[in-house]
């Protein structure tokens, strides 16, 4: 079973280290049925403007009725509709309608870990905020050379060079950009492999950074008059334990939500993190974390939040966003036949 969720609160552009353009990644959301979308690129929000004057355009389109207003195409051939929730399958132009919510993912270090931290509903031009991704800024093109020099030795050509000619300009270059350039050059299987194989933490290019405390990133978020929400919890490597403490020292420092639902995600680790939503009282967050086209990773794809959890749309900040209580999200729950 698939569900299609029509809010998606953590995705990549090419302003970092996604594939496609934020105009691209918002007509991708048209197309998968969302209504709500946030664009959270590491560390910048240089994607941010581009995709609301995207989103604007085309629903102007949609409140026209015109022919050339974006169309809903994510139910494949061999997919079958078991049902709708909280709506209809068949939409009206005006139910297509989407919002851009401005967003950042700032990389923060917890105790000898790295841990992301999103900002939700940020306004993007508050100077703290700008401050911390100028200083971040810096660190990551100081780490992303250093990761150039130690695959060029390794027999890769003019890595950095090329992951910046690939990028948004202006980007951040990421281990996501160099994960795309191993791919590409056919040192690796997969995107995932890449990282595996040269950049996670003990392999050849891998290189340490620090990226400042968890406190700064979320009274820069808060700053902006956002909410700073704890990014895909299950997917650091730390225990149970581990990861509570987490949690506790991100609540001390301000932090009131946590990403809940993602798209690769065991049904106990939903549970789990359910759990500790409810135990922390923490709004409850969705995000694909989208940065490329994949069977298993999709804008809205099974981001449906349990209902005992209060979504992080209900915060007062999300009300500029005309959000509030009242938004339910659209759940359109597929079967696929196997080829």
């Amino acid at each position: 079973m698939t569900v299609i969720s029509n809010f998606d609160l953590h995705c990549h552009t090419k302003a970092s280290d996604g594939g496609f353009t934020p105009s691209q990644i918002v007509m991708k959301a048209y197309e998968r049925g969302l209504n709500y979308l946030a664009i959270t690129d590491h560390d910048l929000v240089a994607g941010v403007q581009e995709a609301i004057t995207c989103a604007q355009q085309n629903n102007e389109l949609l409140k026209q009725g015109s022919p050339l207003a974006p169309k809903e195409n994510y139910i494949y051939e061999n997919a079958q509709v078991e049902k709708v929730e909280n709506g209809s399958l068949d939409r009206s132009f005006n139910e297509r309608l989407l919002t851009i919510i401005p967003g950042i993912e700032f990389s923060t270090t917890w105790r000898n870990e790295q841990i992301h931290i999103v900002g939700l509903f940020i306004d993007i031009e508050n100077q703290t905020l700008n401050d911390l991704m100028a200083k971040k800024k810096l660190s990551r093109t100081a780490r992303a050379i250093a990761i150039g020099e130690k695959l060029e030795r390794l027999g890769f050509e003019r890595p950095y060079e090329r992951c910046r000619e690939q990028a948004q300009e202006g980007a951040s270059i990421t281990r996501g950009n160099y994960a795309r350039l191993i791919y590409q050059d056919g040192k690796a299987r997969t995107i995932d492999e890449a990282f595996h194989k040269y950049l996670r933490r003990g392999q050849k290019a891998y290189v340490q950074n620090d990226w400042g405390p968890i406190d700064e990133a979320v009274q820069a978020i808060k700053a902006a008059s956002g909410i700073a929400v704890l990014a895909h919890p299950r997917r650091y490597k730390i225990s149970n334990l581990r990861l509570r403490t987490l949690i506790e020292d991100f609540v001390a420092v301000g932090g009131e939500a946590m990403e809940v639902a993602s798209c690769q995600q065991k049904p106990n680790d939903k549970l789990y993190l359910t759990q500790l939503c409810q135990k922390y009282n923490l709004l409850a967050s969705l995000g694909s974390d989208f940065h490329n086209d994949g069977i298993f990773r999709n804008l809205g794809q099974n981001l449906d939040l349990p209902d005992s959890l209060q979504p992080v749309w209900t915060a007062p900040c999300a009300e500029r966003f005309g959000l509030s209580a009242a938004n339910k999200q659209r759940l359109v729950h597929l079967t696929h036949k196997k080829d």
